[in-house]
């Protein structure tokens, strides 16, 4: 590796443009992609805590480090250029883009996700914050509050013990006064959530754990224990942001579609705005995020049980298809895909109808980011190939097509092993294992 040029910033001490330039002279020199590590590219930054990274669990979050390498690349943006994620997770890119001194913009279907990048690009003040946890615990103290939100299964997933301490610490937060302060409440709860259930803590959907020879369920916790222990964890890592701020903004929020960015409700996001899109879409075949984040979901509010279906259905991967979409083959219009998928289609018309939704879905999402970026702006997309049926879908391919057939042209494709078990996950028996990703850089050439 080419040694980085300094930059005189903090969370971005280098500039990784030597690498990146090598690594495209590379790949057009021998037309294969080139294999990497993003943690060996970037050793500088560490694998662990990160400024405000892990203030929340989420699945098959992005790799840090693989924002990172991008946005510290001065051929790829400048500072101050326009960063999007249309499928922004827990803003993972949006933190990045800001430590890089650059505006992020980010989209996301899930409002658990939207509400926890919020806060983790938000400076906000700690003093505030520990005044308002104090206040909160005084309340938590005389409340009485004991009859819980509208949680799927509450009863499968809680003790009695543990929800009547829920409801009255959710009842201490609730009263604070709407705000970044009272969102990083939320979201520090919304982590005890989780922890205090009856889920297994190894699996991103809750599975309820099972005792067996050698292991005994902890059956009754301490909600305000694990409440403090994650406050003060999360007060660690705003300690850290605000150590790296410089002058950040937060976060600009654009929509919950990717198929339609907004910067409010009827205002498109303006066309040729935005200087690089860096994303991780939805895989096909890989996780469920709506059902992983359900519980908090349900304890903060955000969506009552009978809403949990509904939301699932606007994002992009679901697996939930009517059976009379599918009665006859569902053609996606890119060709390669559409031999596989009619393969697919003979031995199982839903796993195929799952898959050419899936296509067909995100070639409007990638038209969408077309659309608003500019002429010479970059598109930098993170994904994953599997088998359907034990046919192999590479949607890298399918989604690098899409890209050219709006006007895209093919820089650089990198390969990556995946270390996380977050994202090597599979929905079910008719899939596989997601052990590498994709990271394709394309450049909008009109």
């Amino acid at each position: 590796m080419n040694t980085p040029a300094t930059i005189s910033y903090a969370g971005y001490p280098f500039d990784t443009r030597p690498e990146i330039e090598r690594l495209i002279e590379c790949y057009q020199r021998t037309g294969k992609a080139q294999e990497v590590s993003f943690r060996e590219l970037v050793p500088w930054v560490k694998v662990g805590e990160r400024a405000t990274h892990y203030l929340h669990s989420y699945p098959a979050k992005l790799l840090p480090q693989i924002a990172h390498f991008f946005l510290a690349a001065s051929n790829i943006s400048e500072k101050g250029a326009s960063v999007l994620d249309p499928f922004s997770g827990t803003g993972t890119v949006a933190l990045e883009a800001i430590l890089s001194g650059k505006s992020a913009f980010y989209a996301d279907a899930n409002p658990l996700a939207r509400l926890i990048t919020s806060v983790k690009t938000s400076v906000i003040s700690l003093d505030s914050v520990r005044e308002a946890y104090s206040r909160a615990l005084q309340r938590y103290k005389k409340s009485r509050s004991s009859t819980p939100p509208d949680v799927i299964n509450i009863a499968h997933w809680y003790e009695p013990q543990a929800i009547a301490q829920l409801c009255r610490l959710k009842a201490g937060i609730d009263t604070e006064i709407d705000g970044p302060v009272k969102d990083f409440l939320r979201v520090t709860f919304s982590s005890v959530v989780r922890k205090c259930s009856l889920a297994d803590p190894r699996l991103s959907v809750p599975v309820r754990l099972k005792e067996y020879s050698g292991r005994r369920v902890k059956r009754k916790v301490s909600v305000l224990e694990c409440f403090s222990e994650q406050f003060e964890a999360n007060c660690k890592r705003m300690a850290e942001y605000i150590s790296l701020e410089r002058k950040y903004d937060a976060g600009n929020f654009v929509g919950s579609d990717a198929r339609k960015l907004e910067l409010s409700p009827g205002t498109p996001l303006p066309s040729g705005t935005i200087d690089l899109v860096i994303t991780s879409p939805p895989y096909a075949g890989a996780q469920k995020y709506i059902r992983a984040t359900s519980l908090s979901l349900g304890w903060l509010e955000l969506v009552k049980s009978s809403q949990l279906r509904e939301l699932e259905d606007q994002n992009i991967g679901r697996e939930h298809i009517p059976k009379k979409i599918y009665e006859s083959f569902i053609g996606t219009g890119i060709a390669d895909a559409d031999l596989v998928l009619e393969s697919v289609y003979k031995e199982n018309p839903l796993r195929a109808a799952i898959a050419s939704t899936y296509l067909i879905e995100m070639k409007a999402a990638l038209q969408e980011m077309h659309r608003v970026l500019r002429v010479g702006g970059r598109l930098i997309l993170v994904i994953g190939n599997n088998i359907v049926c034990g046919k192999e879908f590479m949607s890298s391919e399918y989604l690098s097509a899409a890209c050219q057939e709006l006007g895209m042209s093919i820089e650089l494709k990198l390969i990556d092993s995946i270390k996380s078990r977050g994202l090597m996950t599979k929905r079910n028996k008719t899939a596989s294992l997601i052990t590498r990703e994709w990271v394709l850089v394309l450049r909008k050439d009109n």
